[in-house]
């Protein structure tokens, strides 16, 4: 998530880039009105969605410009952990890892309970591979070594390498200059306040506001609406969510203030999963990440209670946790084994990095003084959780731990890991078809405006794998980005 080393590094590649692409200098070199401009494709939000549809238009030979309300990238893409889940790719091959493209799609549909789209979740499948590579391709990123993680991840994890952390920042970083690079003009500071519409209620164009006043972006083509959801408006997580959810804080960007919907509703989109969102573990005051580290020892609340399996996603833990704690506070417990395994060590560079507190000690019996946990209740915790370990019966536990081979909590130092269940992303959108076409309430499509990424509904449902959204925001950007071009 967010934190200021981050954010430092960021800010200096991404300020270069905002001067470039501002609204004068554009014009300039396009020599056109400023109060008209003209475009084969339009894409609003520049996360990952956002410029796979643009690169994948200008590779079509299309003019596409991509309109940011931000004074640069500030979507969920460069606070996301980075994790693109894939499988039948070339890293997999080149690791030896054999994963049938069938049992991702049966996973990703018994995630979702089975109601995410059957034939959205077919194609994000189908082409998940091959946006890895052309990530590789197209945008020069190399991917870590694939790590085994609990179901339902396993082998399908590619984190992005590079210096810039977390790991989503690298990738949008490397996409953004690849956009540059295929003379791709950003507006930033350039925010949309009206979809444009022809007689028949085809969408035409974009009228924003930028620097200069207000532009209209006409698009032969369409436009692609890739603004990302509502995570940061509480006024629609309580209209359509409600309880619990309104008092988390805020794990995602600050940006998406639903723009998906308020732009899109003069043209009566179907509206699906609005009450649907990704939750993930952070520490509420500085927003630091531990995500999947709470697989890795027992999640605790302040009394000293086991409250969840440990074996369930960092996301079902997370959204779970402010109705099993009315205070919404939780530790993950562990040790120095687990802590040392890179997935964990990630985690605690990030708090380290954000001076996000955590405690340590080589007894459990201190880490619980320094916790503030009850002593003897602590101590008695982690011994009756090792000997399930040692014996086979952590099924047994109440709750039970369902971690295949969890981790034991016995070699020192101890770690108490603070976190709060808080909202990521949402999942509730305009439903698209397979063309990334944005459907009207007749389940007809509305000619001229597509979707991509958090923008859109229909592809999860209560849960998803870790990582799938940013990879479904690459497989349907692109799909959107073909399809404007198309018919551009």
């Amino acid at each position: 998530m967010k934190n200021l080393s981050r954010r430092s590094l960021f800010k200096a590649s991404l300020a270069g880039a905002a001067a470039s692409f501002s609204l004068s200098s554009a014009v300039a070199q396009e020599n056109k009105s400023s109060r008209d401009q003209n475009y084969d494709v339009v894409v609003i939000g520049c996360g990952v969605a956002g410029m796979s549809a643009a690169l994948e238009a200008r590779k079509l030979g299309k003019t596409v410009c991509i309109l940011e309300k931000n004074p640069r990238t500030m979507g969920n893409t460069v606070f996301a952990g980075g994790t693109l889940t894939a499988a039948g790719t070339y890293v997999q091959k080149q690791q030896g890892i054999k994963d049938s493209l069938d049992d991702f799609y049966n996973d990703m549909m018994k995630v979702s309970l089975n109601r995410g789209d059957p034939e959205l979740i077919r194609i994000y499948v189908e082409n998940c591979g091959d946006a890895i590579q052309w990530l590789t391709d197209t945008c020069g990123i190399k991917f870590h070594p694939i790590k085994h993680l609990i179901w339902p991840i396993l082998d399908r994890a590619h984190n992005p390498v590079g210096p810039l952390k977390p790991a989503g920042a690298q990738l949008s970083k490397q996409m953004l200059d690849t956009v540059k690079k295929a003379n791709i003009p950003v507006f930033f500071n350039t925010k949309v306040i009206e979809l444009l519409q022809d007689d028949h209620l085809g969408c035409t164009g974009a009228l924003a506001v930028g620097p200069q006043g207000k532009v209209r972006f006409n698009a032969k083509g369409g436009v692609v609406v890739a603004t990302g959801g509502f995570n940061a408006n509480k006024e629609m997580i309580c209209k359509y969510m409600g309880g619990a959810t309104c008092l988390m804080p805020l794990r995602g960007s600050s940006a998406p203030m639903g723009e998906n919907i308020k732009l899109t509703e003069p043209f009566f989109p179907m509206l699906v999963n609005m009450d649907q969102y990704h939750g993930g573990p952070i520490h509420g005051p500085t927003r630091a990440n531990p995500s999947v580290a709470v697989n890795f020892g027992i999640v605790t609340d302040y009394d000293a209670n086991r409250i969840i399996d440990e074996a369930k996603t960092y996301v079902n833990i997370a959204k779970s946790l402010p109705k099993l704690v009315p205070d919404n506070k939780a530790f993950i417990i562990l040790d120095d084994t687990a802590a040392n395994e890179r997935t964990v060590k990630v985690r605690l560079d990030r708090y380290d990095r954000a001076k996000a507190k955590y405690f340590k000690a080589d007894t459990i019996s201190d880490l619980a003084k320094q916790a503030g946990l009850p002593v003897e209740k602590t101590v008695k915790l982690v011994e009756e959780y090792n000997k399930a370990c040692d014996t086979g019966t952590t099924d047994k536990l109440n709750p039970p731990n369902h971690v295949e081979n969890a981790f034991v909590i016995k070699k020192a130092p101890f770690y108490a890991i603070p976190f709060m269940g808080g909202m990521t992303a949402t999942f509730g959108g305009p439903k698209i078809n397979k063309n990334a076409q944005l459907l009207n309430t007749e389940n007809k499509p509305i000619d001229g405006l597509f979707g991509a990424g958090n923008a859109i509904g229909g592809i999860f449902y209560s849960d998803y794998i870790g990582g799938s959204q940013l990879t479904a925001g690459v497989v349907f950007g692109r799909i959107a980005g073909r399809s404007a071009a198309a018919k551009a």
